[in-house]
């Protein structure tokens, strides 16, 4: 099941995507009745039985002929709209840390970031005259509340994924010797297309994960790669803080960023920035001044 947000008259409304179809989730439970609809993917999720809602919907929806919209006609936003948490691992793969000589961290190295910087799907991210870096990660999307979770249960509190674009501006990383300002301008984290449920990626360590400037590879390598697997950064993160429907995890990001080309391949005014995974689909962003 995939779900999307998009622009309507200015409001955003919160979709299933079936079949290159959009339904709106609102008007397609009113015409097919059940529930009453979500507004929102934070709403389905903090919702008793909100996925299998929208999964029995999705389902229906192929069946009746109800209300849509063709995604072409439509304008996406993030797929969350209002994460409690966004927390994101760094060196977290083995090609990265090889490209760079570095050695491979024995304990995970994690930061956070915030709500308003998050972007969306063809949204304009703005370097302002900054060295920035592409970073094209899974996002993993949580479910359901949760503490101290165990490795082994861990992928069962993932309501889903999306890809990630980590926008980070290296100087200030280097200047301020930590990461939180560099990670946090506004628009420096971009989410989607789309939300995909997780029993479409029974196994999130086995996805292919590509980064292209202006349709030339920066980025190209598997999720296999991770030092740190997802059900291993749950649990570090859970240990420590609960966890709530709709937190997102960026789980690190491959070889090839800016800084690992000699010269560094910083972001310049006018680029498009595609990060894809292939079962989630392709995140664009256009580099604003």
């Amino acid at each position: 099941m995939k779900t999307a947000t998009y622009v309507e008259n200015g409001k955003k409304r919160f979709a299933l995507l079936v079949d290159d179809k959009v339904y709106d989730v609102e008007s397609a439970a009113a015409e097919i009745g059940g529930f009453s609809g979500y507004s929102s993917l934070e709403e389905a999720l903090s919702s008793e039985n909100g996925i299998d809602n929208l999964k029995e919907l999705a389902q229906k929806a192929r069946e009746c002929n109800i209300s849509s919209i063709s995604l072409d006609d439509v304008a996406l936003a993030s797929p969350l709209q209002n994460p409690q948490k966004i927390l994101g691992v760094a060196l977290n793969y083995k090609d990265f840390c090889a490209r760079g000589n570095l050695p491979l961290p024995t304990s995970l190295k994690v930061f956070g970031k915030y709500r308003n910087a998050i972007n969306n799907p063809d949204g304009c991210v703005s370097i302002m005259g900054r060295n920035v870096t592409y970073e094209g990660e899974l996002g993993v999307i949580i479910g359901k509340r949760g503490k101290n979770i165990s490795e082994e249960e861990a992928l069962s509190y993932v309501a889903g994924y999306t890809c990630v674009n980590d926008f980070t501006a290296n100087d200030l990383t280097k200047a301020d010797v930590q990461l939180f300002r560099g990670k946090n301008f506004d628009g420096f984290v971009a989410l989607g297309p789309y939300f995909v449920s997780s029993d479409e990626i029974p196994d999130p360590q086995d996805l292919e994960i590509k980064t292209m400037v202006d349709g030339e590879v920066r980025q190209e390598s598997n999720t296999n790669q991770m030092v740190f697997n997802v059900a291993q950064i749950i649990a570090f993160f859970s240990s420590f803080m609960t966890l709530e429907p709709g937190d997102v995890i960026l789980s690190g990001t491959p070889a090839g960023t800016a800084l690992q080309f000699d010269p560094p391949r910083f972001l310049k005014e006018g680029q498009l920035v595609t990060v894809t995974i292939p079962k989630i689909g392709s995140l664009r962003n256009h580099i604003g001044k």
